[in-house]
Parts: structure tokens; C-alpha cells; sequence
């Protein structure tokens, strides 16, 4: 299949455990795709949901896409810390995690401290680069970089509380770290905190109710019509 006029973007849901690029060769493979293919935005191998496939043209509609608002369920293990922010790293205990004494009341407070812009921290196992060099690989060199950037979240909210599982739905643009925010959301209680579970439920208008799984990719011929052409304008 060649689809060398077809410029779509084609919400696909990543199931945990895959990463970005796994999903986009396989798609080539079942689909029997051979046109220009790319992404609006990676989602860690840990982390399921939505990820926009970006189809012939719709490829040069990167930098746009990368900028939509998105919506993520996060889901915080509290009383620990990760090496990497997430369950693939180190996990250690915090000796002062029964310091966060308090519920709902107590936490919702400190949401609002991280909804707005602000300056946020970029993780050292992050694709972001210094100098060149990808920080992931800086900080696996033992040379972690300290770097910064604005970000804007719209709106932090609580779904879930019992210790130590704090469970947040996040509506941001583009750029924010997810684990960042969860490492950060721990620092504040004073008990540590790492991102143990993450899902995109929204990139834009897309969601995972229109979302093309895995398994339907060989019959996406006949999925085709559901994904219109890629408007020029934006979202």
C-alpha cells in the first residue's frame, strides 16, 4: 500500500510496554504501509494511550501537533523515589515519607502550586539535549545536566487518594514531564513520590474512544474512512 495521497493523522492507542517506534513499525508492517510516516509526540515504553501516527504530509505538521493540549491520567506512588522518575528506574524508600500527615484538604493545596506556567525542571533521563548530547545519556555517563523550561498545566486534578497512591488527571501543552511533575508533587509533601502509571486519554480534539488499536491495523483499509484527511487548520 503506497497511500502516496494520504495525509492523515491517525489517533492509535500504545498499549504499555511498547514504545513509540514500536507502534509505527508495526503499523508499516500490518498495514502494509510504505508512505512517509511519523508521530505528534512519544510516549515513555511504561505509559499507554493516545498517539497521533502522522501520515504523508501530516508529517510536517509536527511542531503544531507537539503543541496541543493533552490529557493524562498519572498515576503517583508516594513514600518512594525512582532513579528515572517512573518504575523502570531504581526504586528506593524515603526515610521521611510519615512525615505527610493529611487527605484530600492538605494535598489540594499543593495541586495548585503546580497549575499555571511555570519553570519546570527537565529530567535527566529525558531525549532533551546539552550541548548536543542527549541527557539521558549525559546522566547514564554519570554528567547529569540541570536544565529548565516553561510549560503551562491547565488543570490538576485529584482522582483517587489512598496512601500511598495518589491518582491525578493533568491537562497540559505540550512539553510538560509528566514524571517531573509527579517528583516534584512528592518534594512538596515532603514524602517522595515517582510516577508509577501513565495514560494519554487526550492529544487535541483526538481521544481514546476514536483511537485504532493494535490488532485492527491490518484491517486498516477498511478503518480508512473513519480518519478523514488532515485539516490545514489547527486544533
Amino acid at each position: 500500500m503506497k497511500n502516496t495521497d494520504l495525509d492523515l493523522i491517525l489517533p492509535v492507542r500504545k498499549p504499555a510496554g511498547s514504545s513509540t517506534y514500536d507502534l509505527i513499525r508495526a503499523f508499516k508492517r500490518a498495514a502494509g504501509f510504505q508512505g512517509k510516516i511519523g508521530h505528534g509526540g512519544t510516549l515513555d515504553p511504561f505509559a499507554s494511550g493516545v498517539v497521533l501516527l502522522l501520515l504523508e504530509r501530516a508529517t510536517g505538521r509536527f511542531e503544531e501537533i507537539r503543541t496541543w493540549e493533552k490529557v493524562y491520567q498519572a498515576g503517583l506512588r508516594l513514600g518512594a523515589v525512582s532513579s528515572t522518575g517512573d518504575p523502570q528506574g531504581t526504586i528506593s524508600a524515603v526515610e521521611t515519607a510519615g512525615s505527610f500527615r493529611g487527605g484530600r484538604k492538605k494535598i489540594l493545596p499543593i495541586l495548585e502550586k503546580f497549575t499555571g506556567r511555570f519553570e519546570q525542571k527537565i529530567p535527566a533521563y529525558s531525549a532533551a539535549q546539552s550541548g548536543g548530547e542527549r541527557l539521558y545519556r549525559l546522566a547514564r555517563a554519570g554528567q547529569p545536566v540541570e536544565k529548565s523550561k516553561p510549560v503551562e498545566i491547565r488543570r490538576l486534578e485529584m482522582v483517587a487518594w489512598r496512601w500511598p497512591l495518589l491518582t491525578l488527571r493533568v491537562t497540559c501543552l505540550g512539553g510538560v514531564y509528566i514524571r517531573q511533575l509527579a517528583e516534584d508533587i512528592g518534594n512538596e509533601m515532603g514524602c517522595g513520590a515517582y510516577l508509577y502509571f501513565l495514560e494519554r486519554e487526550r492529544v487535541g480534539q483526538y481521544t481514546l474512544k476514536e483511537c485504532l488499536e493494535p490488532e485492527e491495523f491490518s484491517r486498516f483499509d477498511r478503518f480508512r474512512p473513519k480518519y478523514p484527511p488532515a485539516p490545514g487548520t489547527t486544533r
